[in-house]
This record gives C-alpha cells, sequence and structure tokens, in this order.
C-alpha cells in the first residue's frame, strides 16, 4: 500500500494543482468604449454561488483554498481520460487506433497548449505526453487506462473591429460545459443568434448563464431566438463579459438552427479548450470516463462470481467497469429509479456485449423487498448502442462490513401498474420530440420493475449516490444549491446507505462515492455510517 500512495502522489498534487488562483473578476457593467476588446471577448467566467452556500464552503476549505477550488471548476481538464474494454481488445491495440484517428483527424497537432501549461494529473504524465498525445495510465492496476493529451487555454482571435463587433451565437449553459468538454453546437444549445446569419459564416460562440430572476429564482433572461446585436445597446451585452468559448463556423443559417430539432448548429474549430471527440470512435472497446469514477469502481475490488448491487447504477458507466474487472462472470444487478436511464444502462452493457448485467427500474429508498414480496423478477436487455460520454467524478468512500446486517425490512408501494398508450399519448409524444427531449420522456423499450432485494443478498454494493454534483468540471453555474438543499441531499444519501447496510452480506463491501465538494455529503456520511453501524469499519484505501 506505501508503494501504491507514493505513485499517487503525484497525481494528488497534480489534481490540487488545476485549482489555480482566479484573476481579477470584471463587474457587470456596460464596458467603455475605449476598453480593449481582447478583456471582453476571452473566457474568464466567474462561478456564481448562494452566499450562504459560498461562506459554508469558506469555513469548510479556507478562503483562499476555496477560492482555487471555484476557479478551478470553472475549467475542464486539459486531458481525456478512456477506459478499455479489455474484454474485446487489448490496451496497446487501442493506442495503434486512437494515434492513427487522431493522425487521420489532424488533432494530434493541436495537443500542445499555446498560452499555459497543460492540467495534467501527475507530472509522471505530463512528461509521457511529452512525445506521444496517450499515455497508460501508471497507477498498478489500472493498466487498462489511458489519458489522451488536449490543451488550453487558449486565446482566439474573433476579428473585433471598432463598431464592428462579431457575429455571435449565444449558446445555453449546459451546452457550453459540453462544448468545453469536446462536443459540438447542437441546435437545442443555441439560445440567441446574430442577424443575418448563414450558413458557413464564422461566428464567436458565448454562453448564456442563469441571471437573479425578479421572483427571486435563477433563469436565462432571454427568449429563444433572440437577435443579437453585438454592441453595447444590446440588453445583453455585459452578461456575455469573459465568457466567449470559441469560434466556428455555422451548418446551417440563422432562420435553420431555430426552425429544425436537432443537428449541428456550429462546427467549432477554434476552441478555447481543445479536446478530442470520441463520439462514435472505437464503440464497444473504449468508454469515456473520468478517472474518480474509474477508482471508484476499482476500490469496490469486484470477484468472478460474486453478486453485485449497483444501487443508483444510471448511466452505466461504473456498472460496466466493474462487469469488465469481473471478467463478465457472476452478476450485476443495476438500478435506477428512471425507465429511461435504466434503457441507458442496457444499451450500454449491449455495445461492449456484457452479459452479467441484470438491470430493474427500482427506487434506491426502496431497495429492500418485503417480507411478502415473491422473487420473480425478469429483465429484457436492448441491442442498441449507447453513444454516452458523462459520467461523475471525485470522492469515493469505502466501508467495510465485518459482522451480520441487521434485519430491517422497509416497505415498497405498488409496483407500477403497465397503461393503453393512447393516440393522444401519441400525439403528446411527438409535440415531445419536436420540443426536444422532456424529463418524463419515454426513449421506448421494455424496462422491468423490482419490487427490492432480499436482506444480506449482495457480497458487495456500490451506492454512486445522486448528490449536489458540485465538484463536476466544467461547471459555470452554481447559484441554485442552498444550505437547506444540500442538507436534504444528505438525508436522502443516509437513507439510501441504511439501504445498502442492509443489503450487503455478513463481511461484504459497501463503496459510497459522490461529485460533489460538500463535506455534507462526504466526510459527514461516513461519520454518520460508523457511529450509526458499529460493526461497519473503514477500509483503507489510497485517496487522490
Amino acid at each position: 500500500m506505501k508503494k501504491a500512495r507514493d505513485l499517487l502522489k503525484p497525481t494528488r498534487r497534480a489534481f490540487l494543482s488545476l485549482a489555480r488562483p482566479p484573476s481579477p473578476s470584471p463587474t457587470a457593467v456596460p464596458l467603455p468604449p475605449q476598453m480593449d476588446p481582447s478583456e471582453r471577448y476571452c473566457y474568464n467566467p466567474r462561478l456564481q454561488w448562494n452566499p450562504e452556500v459560498e461562506d459554508y464552503f469558506i469555513k469548510a476549505y479556507g478562503a483562499d483554498n476555496f477560492s482555487r477550488i471555484s476557479h478551478a471548476l470553472t475549467r475542464p481538464s486539459t486531458y481525456s481520460c478512456i477506459r478499455v474494454n479489455t474484454l474485446k481488445t487489448t490496451t496497446d491495440a487501442v493506442v495503434q487506433k486512437l494515434k492513427a484517428i487522431m493522425k487521420e483527424t489532424g488533432f494530434e497537432d493541436c495537443t500542445m497548449a499555446e498560452d499555459g501549461p497543460n492540467d495534467n494529473p501527475t507530472n509522471e504524465l505530463e512528461d509521457s505526453l511529452q512525445n506521444s498525445p496517450i499515455a497508460k495510465c501508471q497507477i498498478p492496476g489500472l493498466e487498462y487506462v489511458l489519458f489522451v493529451k488536449g490543451s488550453g487555454p487558449h486565446s482566439i482571435d474573433y476579428g473585433v473591429a471598432p463598431g464592428a463587433p462579431p457575429k455571435e451565437v449565444i449558446v445555453s449553459r449546459k451546452c457550453a460545459e459540453a462544448v468545453l468538454r469536446g462536443a459540438q453546437v447542437f441546435v437545442p444549445g443555441v439560445m440567441a443568434c446574430s442577424a443575418h446569419v448563414e450558413k458557413g459564416d464564422a461566428v464567436a460562440v458565448s454562453v448564456a448563464i442563469e441571471q437573479h430572476g425578479p421572483d427571486g429564482g435563477w433563469a436565462i433572461g432571454m427568449t429563444r431566438g433572440t437577435v443579437l446585436q453585438g454592441l453595447q445597446t444590446d440588453p445583453y451585452y455585459s452578461e456575455r463579459y469573459g465568457l466567449y468559448i470559441g469560434q466556428g463556423i455555422t451548418k446551417m443559417s440563422r432562420a435553420g438552427i431555430f426552425r429544425v430539432s436537432e443537428g449541428i448548429a456550429v462546427d467549432m474549430n477554434n476552441r478555447v479548450f481543445k479536446l478530442p471527440s470520441f463520439h462514435d470512435v472505437l464503440e464497444g472497446e473504449i468508454f469515456l470516463q473520468n478517472l474518480p469514477s474509474i477508482v471508484a469502481a476499482h476500490a469496490l475490488d469486484p470477484q468472478k462470481g460474486e453478486r453485485i448491487l449497483d444501487m443508483c447504477a444510471a448511466p452505466g458507466g461504473k456498472t460496466t467497469a466493474i462487469a469488465i474487472l469481473m471478467k463478465d462472470e457472476g452478476e450485476i444487478v443495476a438500478a435506477d429509479r428512471s425507465h429511461n436511464k435504466v434503457l441507458d444502462i442496457q444499451k450500454l452493457a449491449a455495445e461492449m456485449s456484457l452479459t452479467c448485467i441484470t438491470t430493474y427500474k427500482l427506487d434506491a429508498l426502496k431497495a429492500v423487498r418485503r417480507r411478502n414480496e415473491s422473487n420473480d423478477n425478469v429483465t429484457v436487455q436492448s441491442s442498441e448502442p449507447l453513444r454516452f460520454h458523462e459520467e461523475k467524478t471525485f470522492s469515493t468512500v469505502q466501508v467495510l462490513n465485518p459482522e451480520k446486517v441487521r434485519n430491517e425490512i422497509v416497505s415498497n408501494e405498488k409496483e407500477n401498474e403497465r397503461t393503453y398508450v393512447s393516440k393522444a399519448d401519441i400525439r403528446k409524444s411527438n409535440r415531445r420530440m419536436r420540443n426536444g427531449p422532456g424529463r418524463n420522456q419515454c426513449l421506448g423499450g421494455r424496462v422491468e420493475n423490482s419490487k427490492g432485494f432480499d436482506p444480506d443478498s449482495f457480497d458487495r454494493v456500490l451506492l454512486d449516490a445522486p448528490c449536489s454534483a458540485l465538484g463536476l468540471r466544467p461547471r459555470l453555474f452554481a447559484g441554485e444549491e442552498t444550505v437547506g438543499s444540500l442538507r436534504n441531499h444528505a438525508k436522502y444519501q443516509r437513507r439510501m446507505f441504511d439501504q445498502a447496510v442492509k443489503l450487503v452480506r455478513p463481511g461484504g463491501v459497501i463503496v459510497y462515492s459522490t461529485c460533489t465538494i460538500n463535506p455534507g455529503e462526504n466526510e459527514a456520511l461516513v461519520r454518520y455510517a460508523l457511529d450509526t453501524y458499529k460493526f461497519l469499519s473503514l477500509a483503507q484505501q489510497v485517496r487522490f
């Protein structure tokens, strides 16, 4: 273990080194005409926090440290982490294929930073990426993980001339966060556009961040389709200060962008942060996943032939990582309360040719079966592939259960009944398709409901709990979280952990992970677990 800790020390240092001190934040007022446009047309966001939450984190981390954390959260990592499906291929084979693809697409020439050092996770990795855009993870046991080099931040010339601002496109905050990770600008993400934009025009791309509304809430203060003027008379002029994420070429006209419901609106050919896109690349052979998420599955230490529960499994990244570590031998029960998210797990498992994963629709708060419920549960797997890249990241805590788990059972609600789909429902679904995906929009396919599981029925349990997600990068807005909402997250997580304790067998293992920086959802949960369940003990593991 000492050797492993020594190897991870540079990694920990590098994670901290990502949090560079922030530059002086600009004030949200119209700029004087003589100000240098480079101070406006740049990427220098300041993360907005609820004042009470900000004060809470300052007390937890210290003012200087939290300032660095807050600044770092607005930047994506300048490397991509890839998990290789070793059941289908080898790490060396994937390295050769990726190098060929990067050379063909020309991305290999864009991996050197122009305006500053890369935020690589370790000094050793930085050295290994000097002569190659791809490097293997040097942590023992994680040799199936690859790092692909990106670069940034870069300064971009938007072609600003006195009295002649560039044509612009404003995208939603979530779209911008995806673009910073390497995605293109898709039609649903466009909020506003300059007049007279035609297909093939060069446009500056900026971000619309949620603002305080008159009702005290947060919202984007513009209607989709707003015409941008680009001058100080533009009512949204000051809101775009320091929030330009790159330049691209429009793939359709302004009229087309707001007429159609899907497709690429802007091809981002000049980005502040340049990261390779892995959309449709080596499907089934690789999976784009953040390193802490990979470590969470690795910390579970799954063994062949075991029965493992992933309580909040969607979108399936950790589930499939566990299956590969088990060599697809055993049983993994992957549960989520969302019908569509369970379908996502099925699709990803099919794409990666994994057969040991059984999926259920189940609320993690009701994971323990009632005494009088039967064991007849069936699942049907879909063969459609899933293209998914977002993963949770950050802290992982491992807890060991050496004694008998108390046989306390909670009740479940009645299983949802299937209903007849009427023509009106079909028309409603078609309208949703035109207007974009909604929270309850069904993607089609069959998902089996579960009434829960018997106590002591799993060798290992992964609880990747729903959380405030304040550790995800890049993040451009955090103002909606309040001290009350953070407390509510922690309450739900405790209830889920109670279920996990009942489900794991004596001597089994629970791994609890989140993607937040909130101590109330991390260290405080571990304190609760050890105080409440005296038979639990904290297992030793390496931390980042």
